[in-house]
């Protein structure tokens, strides 16, 4: 038995408004299409790959240099990559009211944010210098 997509009593709610309006232009297009006889591959409604060239194969060597900087990169920031305070002492205090916590409990969550604010900043970082290696030592013939 079929159900609406949006039905209040089942929990799922309405899609916004320009999806709404995308899809029904979405659908006139290719109901349009296939009355017509059009092929939808001629429609060009999904990009297709943007390079014709096959994808460079990695060598064994290359892929050892690789998992090398991995674990150069991994080991720098490893120490970043634990949270100050564990997940199950976090959820414990995010469940108690902010009236019920501990002066210690507010300075465990001010260094949670704290962290993953370090941890998104480092992210950048660490994946700007991984697509920099990529490119000037595994695909510098491409």
């Amino acid at each position: 038995m079929l159900f609406p997509s949006c039905d209040p009593t089942m929990g799922v709610s309405e899609p916004p408004g320009d999806f709404r309006i995308n899809y029904n232009h979405l659908k006139k297009v290719i109901n349009k299409a296939l009355k017509e006889g059009t092929p939808l591959e001629e429609l060009q409604l999904v990009p297709k790959s943007i390079s014709d060239a096959p994808p460079k194969k990695l060598s064994r060597d290359d892929l050892i240099k690789l998992l090398h900087i991995i674990r150069r990169i991994r080991t720098r920031y490893q120490r970043l990559l634990q949270s100050p305070v564990p997940k199950e002492l976090e959820r414990d205090i995010l469940n108690k009211s902010p009236e019920e916590r501990l002066p210690w409990e507010a300075e465990a969550l001010e260094k949670i944010e704290q962290w993953r604010a370090d941890v998104n900043a480092i992210r950048a970082h660490v994946q700007k210098e991984l697509n920099d290696h990529l490119k000037r030592e595994l695909f510098r013939d491409v």
